[in-house]
């Protein structure tokens, strides 16, 4: 399919400039800049390997502070960092970074060039290169030494960057949406229906259901290979390597330095060494002379980490520390350390005879609690069909406080009121349905049902049993495809492009050498804070 791909290369240019905004980052956040500073300790010489080439640390710390803002922008300042771990937003991030370079590097290997002519358009096309409006050359050649060195080695990133844009471009002029795919997908989209539903947690069930030590004996003697499978398939939660947490203080100087410079940095440290063993508080030492960026805010605070994420000095340093005490003078390619550990997480290997009565106790209880909301979910189906709405019988948790209009008491499942809820009218997209997520079953029985049905069994999902009442179902009406048809059109075309893409990447990444730290995906290298602002 690809082998085409060069003899469209001049048509997408235009297009490849409309993502310009995509590279504009590299002014302010390109090597040099405050998003590229080392922490001090991080050993920045690999992240992720891409066939030889070598994605560092600081292109990690730098990209993910990008994605992190752009997630925080949409979402607002709920968006956490504990938030972004839950969706593993630090996968997001490397793989985006591993797939940039297979990118370039096959538009290379196609031939796909971008010339000088293209370049400098766009490089006179980026907002921040330009004063009232017009390209302004000194301004320029300012912001690209001050962040890369000298404009040529900014010219050769954002090459890179159109390049890949242009790659991606070619690839998805490959795709055509047919005249009966669009029509297909309107007929789909425009049979929808709304549902009231009612889910019962599963986790909040859990609390409601005891089991006894005679239960979870029988349970694991009759159950042995299941149990046994849960601790294959959760190694994380049984095999737990050390970790340590600790702050620091920097004085930076060169490896390059001269030997009186070097010298001078670590009589520095030695005093600021003799002060804390003196009793000074190690945190204000580091806030008053550390000089790593990264830390010195915090009072030195690294936070938790294990091997593999430090410069090796220092992290051979920190593990024969024990919890208060206070290392020598370390030497990493940054400069002198002062290292102070303040929490010791020992390893923790569960072996499996050990792990399987707390197994047991666990699954006992999920089936305890699976076998008791299968019970209420039922009722609930029950008296719908009876006649009784869902919202009447699980009514939201406010019921009951308006003396005005009393009605029937909130219910609750382990301390969680469970209510009734409205998905709003949906069309059919596999089992996704709104507000509940992928239910098996569902949203074909609701396509198949009239408005007001009761749908006529319980619908098991991994977070609890679904019941649910057709509210309403729309039709299709021929007269309104007309109207529809260019902006179906061109969801298609850019759900096909996206699964090509996909596709594509996969291929380029299962021929490819990629070796990822996977220290930067389990969080044992902490987020620099500047990252983030």
């Amino acid at each position: 399919m690809l082998d085409t791909l060069r003899a469209n290369s001049r048509s997408v240019l235009t297009y490849v400039l409309f993502g310009i905004i995509i590279v504009v980052f590299v002014v302010s956040f390109g090597p040099g800049s405050r998003g590229c500073t080392d922490t001090g300790v991080l050993e920045a010489a690999y992240a992720a390997k891409v066939n030889g080439v070598t994605i560092t640390a600081a292109d990690f710390q730098q990209h993910y502070g990008q994605v992190f803002r752009s997630y925080q922008q949409r979402a607002g300042q709920a968006f956490t960092r504990e938030l972004a771990d839950q969706l593993g937003l630090r996968s997001v991030a490397m793989n985006q970074l591993v797939e940039r370079e297979l990118v370039i590097e096959e538009a290379r290997r196609r031939g796909v060039r971008v010339g000088d002519d293209d370049l400098n358009r766009a490089v006179k096309e980026i907002p921040a290169f330009q004063t009232d409006g017009r390209f302004d050359y000194e301004l320029y050649t300012r912001a690209v030494a001050g962040a890369y060195g000298s404009p040529g080695n900014f010219e050769e990133r954002l090459r890179s960057d159109l390049a890949y844009q242009k790659m991606l471009a070619l690839l998805r002029e490959t795709v055509n949406v047919a005249p009966d795919e669009v029509r297909e997908a309107w007929l789909a989209e425009s049979d929808r229906a709304s549902l009231v539903a009612v889910r019962f947690p599963l986790a909040a069930a859990r609390s409601e259901v005891k089991v006894t030590d005679a239960e979870v004996k029988a349970f694991l003697a009759a159950n042995g290979p299941r149990v046994d499978q849960f601790y294959k398939d959760n190694p994380a939660r049984f095999e737990k390597k050390k970790r340590v947490r600790a702050r620091h203080i920097l004085v930076r100087v060169s490896e390059k330095a001269a030997a009186a410079e070097d010298a001078a940095a670590r009589g520095r440290i030695e005093a600021l060494a003799e002060r804390a063993r003196k009793g000074e508080d190690f945190a204000k030492l580091a806030a008053e002379a550390s000089e790593d960026p990264g830390s010195k805010d915090r009072g030195g605070e690294l936070g938790f980490f294990g091997e593999g994420t430090m410069a090796k000095p220092f992290e051979d340093a920190a593990f024969a520390l024990q919890p208060g005490q206070i290392s020598g003078p370390v030497r990493t390619r940054f400069g002198w350390h002062l290292v102070q550990v303040e929490e010791v997480q020992p390893p923790q290997s569960t072996p499996l005879e050990a792990a399987r009565p707390e197994i047991a106790r666990e699954l006992a209880e999920t089936d305890a609690a699976k076998a008791l909301l299968r019970k209420k979910a039922e009722a609930a189906l029950a008296a719908a069909r009876a006649g009784k709405p869902l919202a009447s019988l699980y009514p939201p948790a406010d019921a009951g406080k308006d003396k005005k209009a009393p009605k029937a008491a909130p219910v609750k499942i382990g301390g969680q009121v469970v209510a009734a809820e409205e998905t709003g009218p949906f069309s059919r997209s596999g089992d996704y349905v709104p507000r509940l997520g992928a239910v098996p079953g569902l949203a074909a029985d609701a396509f198949l049902a009239g408005t007001g049905q009761v749908l006529g069994r319980v619908y098991e999902t991994p977070t609890g049993p679904v019941v649910a009442v057709v509210k309403e179902r729309q039709k299709p009406d021929p007269a309104r495809f007309a109207e529809r048809s260019e902006e179906i059109s061109s969801r298609l075309r850019n759900r096909r492009e996206a699964q090509v893409e996909a596709a594509w990447l996969k291929e380029l990444r299962e021929k490819a050498d990629v070796k990822v730290n996977e220290a930067f995906i389990r969080g044992e290298v902490p987020i620099r804070p500047m990252d983030l602002e």
